[in-house]
């Protein structure tokens, strides 16, 4: 049966059939559901309802469109009347849930209680290639969204704002005249309205916290608006200096991130955290340059959140490899029974200065045990460090043992950072919390680049009360009162040579018998814990037959731990207990053979030293 003009017939289209945002006036259907509702009802403020050629037009939105005519009627007559009869209800204040379609595949109705709206036939379904029934319900889901549309609806429920930066809002809604906005605080944000492309811009001019009331003919919306500033920001293009032939991955990482946090400038109370660093490509050969990639965040209470995609160059600067000029010995005492500062010590430029530490946690309760470099003066001081650190462990050996096997390898590829540390700061260069019994060990090399003051400070303080972390720039001790340690040794390195003949007597090579002394001569550093043996053995076969020499490794005063290159190849033994040996190295010597073994090798800190090497056929 034909419907007539009296049965309302109107024809629309499913959201999934059309594109409904390509035609929406200002703000797509979909949009207005996510703007925040203006404290106005809808009864308040009467929707705008009317037709456009085949559609029915609510707020300035297509609702539906007809695509065929009815009988007599034509589809534009169809979107007249059924806007006649919307506009009616809505006049009448009808609640715009009361909007519900019934019917079937070939004819679906849309009604008010009793009172049919309009027809979806079948020949409009056709069009949108689906069923009458279905068109009818998206007609009348449309239909109630559109009438239930607020007079003013704003794109944020909030709105945030970095202070001196814009942020833009949208103003939708049934209400179409120009916008007006009226701020609590106007020295919190300067407003500018844009009523062309309906956008109200607030500037953050001032840290604080304001409400704008956005008003379209007569109705009114609520925006609490907050300007804050980022927690911080990255205030330059770090980049990072090691040395090494070559440095290896894993000092990359840790220069990257330094670099990175001398180059963030906080807002006090705000922390930074770092993503995963890509450190990929392996060791860095000498004269070289990588990009070391990774996230930033800067975070802390009150402030906005600072995210960032780092870059650090990372450059291996060529230096001259020099030798350690003195150690700074600190092992007294080496159990630790009270808090207190254990060494101090000052720099000197281009002196390279060793500095070992050997300490063990005997109090019955932890402690926080901290290597920092202070630099008390109103200039940077650039210091080159070499850290080798161990994990803090039960065992006093090994942990010793591991110390010393990472300097010895350092040390050799000439493996450091380079950091500027700034006007009255300090390094932090180790910061470990010892449990009971716990055993710290280190050997670092510093070596202080330019002119200015540095010290070198070793403590052990009760938990807590300086919360720091290695890699942290803190502010220098005020005053610096420090007790310079005499336990200071000049000229840790040593060059030994010896010979051994086939056949002959074994040659017999002493490691940390002879101690080394202060510059009074008044103290010896019993074992030479930490000092460098660079031994040159000449072994010679003048036999006429191939002979094995074997380089051994004998714990003269007790269990003690070894670590040695030998010829360029490190070899090491964590425990070795008299009257066992440990085997380095063998060779086998042609005939009449002569040839030169290399050794360099520190006693290590925890072990039983003297020691002994012991070249044998």
């Amino acid at each position: 049966m034909k419907s007539t003009e009296n049965q309302g017939e109107i024809v629309g289209k499913s959201l999934s059939a059309f594109s409904f945002f390509a035609v929406m006036r200002k703000f797509c259907l979909a949009a207005v559901l996510f703007f925040v509702l203006s404290s106005s009802a809808w009864a308040a403020f009467k929707p705008r309802v009317g037709a456009a050629g085949a559609s029915v037009i609510i707020n300035g939105i297509p609702a539906v469109k007809f695509r065929a005519g009815n009988g007599s009627l034509t589809p534009a007559k169809r979107a007249e009347i059924t806007a006649g009869r919307i506009k009616e209800l809505v006049t009448a204040g009808i609640d715009p849930k009361a909007f519900y379609a019934k019917g079937d595949k070939t004819q679906g109705k849309i009604f008010v209680g009793e009172t049919m709206i309009c027809i979806a036939t079948a020949a409009d379904a056709g069009a949108n290639k689906i069923d009458a029934l279905s068109l009818a319900v998206s007609w009348a889901s449309q239909i109630k969204s559109l009438l239930m549309m607020p007079a003013v609806a704003i794109s944020a429920k909030q709105l945030t704002i970095p202070l001196g930066e814009i942020r833009r809002v949208a103003v939708g809604g049934a209400a179409m005249g120009d916008i007006t906005v009226k701020s609590y605080d106007g020295t919190i944000a300067k407003i500018n309205v844009d009523n062309q492309s309906r956008i109200v811009e607030v500037n953050g001019c001032q840290v604080g916290a304001s409400v704008l009331e956005i008003s379209v003919e007569g109705e009114v919306a609520t925006l609490p608006v907050s300007v804050k500033k980022y927690a911080g920001r990255l205030d330059s293009k770090p980049v990072a200096e090691v040395t090494g032939n070559p440095c290896p991955s894993s000092l990359l990482c840790y220069a990257a991130k330094q670099a990175l946090t001398r180059s963030v400038v906080c807002e006090p109370g705000a922390r930074v955290e770092f993503g995963d660093v890509d450190c990929q490509g392996g060791s860095l050969p000498a004269a070289s340059a990588r990009t070391v990639k990774t996230q930033l965040r800067i975070s802390g209470p009150g402030y906005i959140p600072y995210l960032a995609n780092a870059q650090v160059t990372v450059r291996n600067i060529p230096m001259p490899r020099a030798e350690a000029s003195q150690i700074f010995y600190s092992n007294d005492p080496e159990r630790l029974l009270k808090y207190q500062v254990l060494f101090a010590g000052k720099l000197e430029q281009s002196k390279p200065t060793r500095v070992l530490f050997h300490h063990q946690n005997a109090m019955g309760k932890s402690a926080h045990f901290i290597v920092d470099i202070i630099n008390p003066s109103i200039t940077p001081v650039k210091v080159k460090i070499s850290r080798a650190v161990s994990q803090p462990l039960v065992d006093t050996l090994v942990v010793g043992y591991k110390a010393s096997l990472a300097f010895l390898k350092d040390d050799l590829a000439d493996v450091a950072t380079i950091e500027t540390i700034p006007p009255e700061s300090r390094l932090v260069v180790v910061s470990d919390m010892l449990g009971h019994l716990d055993t710290t060990s280190g050997i670092l090399q510093i070596t202080q680049v330019d002119a200015g003051q540095a010290y070198v400070r070793i403590a052990d303080y009760p938990p807590g009360l300086d919360d720091v972390a290695a890699g942290d720039i803190a502010a220098a001790p005020n005053p610096l009162v420090l007790t310079m340690s005499d336990h200071v040794y000049p000229t840790p390195v040593k060059k030994i040579t010896a010979d051994y003949e086939v056949g002959k007597r074994w040659a017999f090579i002493p490691i940390g018998k002879a101690a080394i002394s202060d510059a009074s001569s008044q103290k010896l550093l019993l074992g030479n814990y930490g000092v460098t043996y660079n031994i040159d053995v000449k072994v010679a076969n003048p036999t006429n037959t191939t002979k094995k020499v074997t380089v051994a490794f004998d714990p003269s005063a007790g269990l003690a731990s070894g670590v040695f290159n030998i010829d360029g190849e490190f070899v090491s033994t964590k425990y070795v207990k008299p009257p066992d040996e440990f085997s380095l190295k063998t060779y086998q010597l042609r005939p009449g053979e002569e040839r030169h073994v290399r050794i360099v090798t520190v006693p290590v800190a925890g072990s039983n030293y003297p020691a002994t090497l012991i070249v044998r056929s």
